[in-house]
């Protein structure tokens, strides 16, 4: 059942179906000798519950390519656009089914009727609005199938057995498209098999000038991701990043969508605004687009709904115009590409860092050597089946050489993180590292944990009493003093350039407990004067012990 995605109807003898408990509440009939065989629904005062139950059923008989998405019922849309080399490609994406679109599909999937009482007899009729807002509206009774994604690309299941075959995938829950037909990919692929499907791939990165061995991994990884994304419930995101424009970092998210969708990549502008931002990527997100590119991102990358869409496997969107929030499942591998991106916050662990230098002043002179967008658009099978067998490969061999899990991404880092190293590539999450150092926000709590340490110690103070500490007028200048005023002035002045004590309890009560330089940020509540009592203390020293001499204190765990 629904593996007829492109809407073309079945047209076949069907029996006769009995949706209500009442034998005369029975819509359906087989129709004359040489008839339209379509299943018949009588329209009947009453009875709508019943006929919304019946024309379910006739849509799922006639293989209707509706599914249920983020409590919605959705369809497939094939757009065909002109591609760089002329022809037409396909775009697939997914489009929520409306009133219009409900009655258009009950019309195709059943003949109606309804009782005539000038002429005493039934006629035929259109599909009643009333059946179609019924049926949109039973959210959790849908017996349409459960969709997370639409590709156009074969995959791998979590099983390690490779989706190929075109239509919905009852194990993935995915809906294939079109994909192409790929040469044949050995049961048990050896490390061999695997190594010569790598060198495919590789050759596609020959040009392109990568600061270092991980940067190269980091590509390696791109180009591998996508493919197998059916084998995971969450990817990492790739960061492509460059010192200058020209650099080349469009064209390797192009080869990227040239493998998994057969052209360039789509792409999104990072809008002026984090909100700007995050109304184009939840967009995105309910059209279920396979891959999300936020195009020349300058400076920081980050934000609430970006952490979440590339992390969790389900997230609550609100779609534009609306105000009640959906929950979507995303099958997405998101990409971004900019000049010295920085990754902010949390998205230090979320995204892996391939880093560009060309090292020339006009790097958009540069010539390829080749032409490797033309040689995968030219032969796009064989560059998905290098992918798919290194994976099969590593997993056959029994995951040798896995790397420890990364968190949130553990199947990623034993599919194809470890695949990677296992081919005696750099390991792609050391670029985790270098986006740490990079993260303003880790710069600025280890210049503010540093400072308050040196001037302070491990004494636990209120927000007010710190503030009064790096404001005091220190006759001799202290360096100290001067260090740590500068520090808190960074991340909590007002508009009237003091420091806000509300501010700062709001920025500190963010990064609790976190450790940064050997030292952690820790709080706790004193039952006496209701306040937060703030300090940061060496790791591994306990907690509280010291607190200033004099002060009776009652700790309790931190609450913002």
């Amino acid at each position: 059942m629904h593996n007829n995605p492109s809407g073309t109807y079945a047209r076949r003898k069907a029996a006769p179906l009995r949706a209500a408990e009442n034998s005369d509440s029975d819509p359906f009939g087989e129709g004359a000798p040489g008839s339209d065989i379509r299943p018949t629904v009588i329209v009947r005062a009453g009875e709508l519950h019943n006929i919304a139950t019946q024309a379910e059923r006739a849509l799922i008989l006639a293989e209707t390519p509706f599914y249920v998405r983020g409590g919605m019922i959705v369809r497939p849309v094939v757009d065909k656009l002109p591609s760089s080399s002329g022809a037409l490609v396909k775009a697939a994406r997914l489009l929520a089914v409306q009133e219009g679109a409900m009655i258009d599909h009950l019309s195709r999937a059943a003949t109606w009727q309804k009782f005539d009482a000038r002429k005493q007899a039934l006629v035929t009729a259109d599909p009643p609005s009333s059946v179609a807002t019924t049926i949109l509206s039973r959210d959790g009774e849908w017996q349409f199938p459960h969709l997370s994604g639409v590709i156009t690309t074969p995959t791998m299941r979590p099983d390690g057995t490779i989706l190929s075959k075109a239509g919905y995938d009852p194990a993935t829950h995915l809906l294939l498209l079109d994909p192409p037909n790929l040469p044949a990919i050995p049961d048990a692929p050896n490390k061999a098999d695997a190594q010569d499907a790598l060198a495919k791939l590789d050759a596609l990165l020959d040009d392109f000038p990568f600061t270092d061995d991980v940067s190269r991994a980091v590509a390696l990884s791109a180009l591998i991701t996508p493919v197998v994304r059916g084998a995971m419930t969450v990817a990492p995101m790739h960061a492509i990043t460059a010192t200058a424009p020209g650099s080349g970092k469009s064209y390797i998210v192009d080869l990227v969508s040239a493998i998994s969708g057969g052209e360039r990549a789509p792409v999104m502008s990072a809008g002026k605004t984090e909100e700007e931002t995050e109304k184009r990527l939840v967009g995105a997100t309910i059209e279920g687009h396979p891959l999300i590119t936020v195009d020349n991102v300058n400076g920081g990358l980050g934000g609430d709904f970006l952490c979440q869409l590339v992390e969790r496997p389900i997230v609550s969107v609100r779609p534009l115009g609306t105000s009640k929030p959906m929950k979507v499942e995303s099958r997405a591998c998101c990409f971004a590409t900019g000049n010295n991106i920085q990754l902010v916050g949390d998205m230090t662990r979320r995204v892996l860092l391939c880093s560009l230098d060309p090292d020339v002043e006009r790097p958009e002179l540069r010539t390829f050597h080749g032409d490797p967008f033309a040689a995968v658009i030219a032969n796009r099978a064989t560059y998905i089946s290098a992918a798919l067998t290194i994976v099969r490969a590593h997993a056959v061999a029994g995951y040798p050489g896995a790397q420890s899990p990364l968190a949130s991404f553990e199947a990623w880092s034993r599919l194809v993180r470890s695949a990677l190293v296992w081919l005696g590539r750099s390991d792609p999450v050391k670029s985790m590292d270098k986006a740490r150092e990079e993260d303003p926000v880790t710069s600025s709590l280890t210049v503010l944990f540093a400072a308050w340490h040196d001037l302070i110690g491990g004494d636990a103070k209120p927000v007010g009493e710190i503030i009064s500490i790096a404001e005091m007028i220190d006759q001799y200048g202290n360096t100290k003093r001067a260090q740590f005023r500068q520090a808190l002035g960074d991340i909590a002045t007002d508009k009237y350039g003091k420091i806000s004590s509300l501010a700062l309890g709001k920025y500190l009560g963010r990064y609790a407990g976190r450790i940064v330089g050997g030292l952690k940020l820790v709080s706790f509540k004193d039952n006496h004067s209701k306040q937060n009592w703030w300090q940061v203390i060496e790791v591994g020293r306990a907690v509280g012990s010291e607190w200033p001499g004099g002060k009776t204190i009652t700790p309790e765990p931190f609450t913002a």
